[in-house]
């Protein structure tokens, strides 16, 4: 027997474990398609009579080649906390198979399922966490289980499940009883803790510390996602992916346990925007309200609630608040868009102190979508976040890529060298 290598989370610990193999890398056949079978039985566990017993799985694996001839099997046994599920347990045994067959070179498979549910989690991987209903904590607990099990499966040239056929029983029956051999031993074990190193900082970070996203394969430490995360909503975009190169969206569910309240709730809002073209956003500006809405939306919820035809009436869904559309203010009855801007410039008093401050700092303006733009450091080719393109020094649009007036593209004083 020899201890098995760590492989999961900080609520899994292998303890004792065995495998063996008829074949050597250097034989594998890089073209054919072997076959993985395993099986994780959930059970509980007695270490000795002074001792308290626990939950245990056992994993049982087995794989051979196209001519059925077995070139790997495992038997391994798992300490675990006691809530785990059969399909967790499952989950274990194919992250095992997998590294198996990483281990020995292969480099196209096909792993056989005995549950039908299983099977149908991972027959579309890159869907397989919205099979889940998500509406059990047995369910969510799968999440990052699954995205090991992507994970290992993008490092193949081929890997895809399917359902044990009649022909494959004895080696589905093999991996069952490999299963069931699994032996913990009848002393206390201490728990270990995977380590896996974070592709942005290259620190060793506690696997259960680990962020995956939602539609990639790639990884990091919850340490840097939630630098990641904070820097991109002071930006006001939603954070994507953080490994250089990948546009992937990071899901709210992912980093809700990495973030403070108060970022979840900002990361909610963005993604609320992000649904919403630039253009088209509106927010109701009573004050003890501010919902975010579409213009469309608005309109046409306005004339199903209200008679009122005038140019610009709109209501709020969230406090029913009528408002200018146009204005972006509380409803100015009986009087025109341009009559009461010349009576209220400022809608609030913290717009005039905004309006003020960037007069001082010459700050400009977006005239689509009104985004207040500082430029530290660059040219004055603007790209506004609403797509609109304008120059810095005078607000004049660029058409076409290419400027509509004369000012200078540079500052001296702006560049750091």
């Amino acid at each position: 027997m020899e201890n098995a290598e760590v492989l999961n989370n900080v609520d899994y610990a292998y303890v004792e474990g065995s495998s063996s193999s008829s074949s050597s890398s250097s034989s594998v056949d890089e073209n054919e398609i072997y076959s993985v079978y395993f099986k994780g039985l959930v059970r509980e566990e007695k270490a000795n009579d002074s001792e308290m017993g626990g939950v245990g799985i056992g994993i049982g694996v087995v794989i051979c080649d196209s001519m059925k001839h077995m070139i790997f099997e495992s038997s391994k046994a798992m300490k675990s906390r006691g809530d785990t599920c059969r399909l967790e347990a499952r989950l274990e045994a194919l992250i095992e198979g997998l590294t198996g067959a990483k281990q020995l070179g292969i480099r196209r498979l096909r792993f056989f399922c005995k549950s039908r549910k299983l099977y149908n989690y991972l027959i579309d991987d890159e869907n397989a966490e919205e099979g889940l209903n998500m509406e059990t904590a047995e369910e969510l607990r799968m999440i990052p289980t699954i995205g090991r099990v992507k994970s290992l499966r993008a490092q193949f040239e081929e890997c895809s499940p399917s359902l044990v056929r009649k022909d494959d029983a004895e080696f589905g029956r093999r991996a069952d009883n490999l299963a069931r051999k699994a032996k913990f031993p009848q002393v206390s074990c201490p728990e270990v803790i995977s380590k896996e190193t974070c592709e942005i900082c290259m620190e060793d970070t506690d696997v259960v510390n680990m962020l995956s996203v939602h539609n990639c394969t790639h990884r990091c430490c919850s340490s840097c996602a939630k630098k990641h995360i904070e820097v991109k909503l002071r930006e006001g975009t939603l954070p994507k992916c953080p490994q250089d190169g990948c546009h992937s969206d990071i899901k709210i569910d992912k980093c809700i346990n990495v973030l403070s309240p108060e970022l979840v709730e900002v990361l909610n809002q963005r993604v609320k925007e992000a649904k919403i073209p630039v253009l088209d956003r509106i927010y109701c500006p009573h004050p003890r309200c501010s919902n975010l809405m579409s213009k469309t939306e608005v309109l046409n919820y306005s004339k199903s609630r209200s008679n009122n035809t005038e140019n610009g009436y709109g209501i709020c869904f969230k406090c029913h608040g009528p408002f200018c559309i146009n204005c972006k203010v509380p409803w100015h009855n009986e009087m025109t868009c341009s009559d009461y801007k010349e009576l209220h410039p400022y809608s609030c008093i913290e717009d005039e102190m905004l309006s003020s401050l960037a007069k001082r700092n010459s700050w400009q303006q977006c005239i689509k979508c009104s985004h207040m733009i500082e430029l530290d450091v660059g040219c004055y080719h603007i790209i506004c976040r609403c797509g609109h393109q304008f120059c810095y020094t005078c607000g004049s649009e660029w058409k076409e890529n290419k400027a509509t007036c004369n000012c200078p593209l540079w500052d001296e004083d702006r560049i750091i060298y």
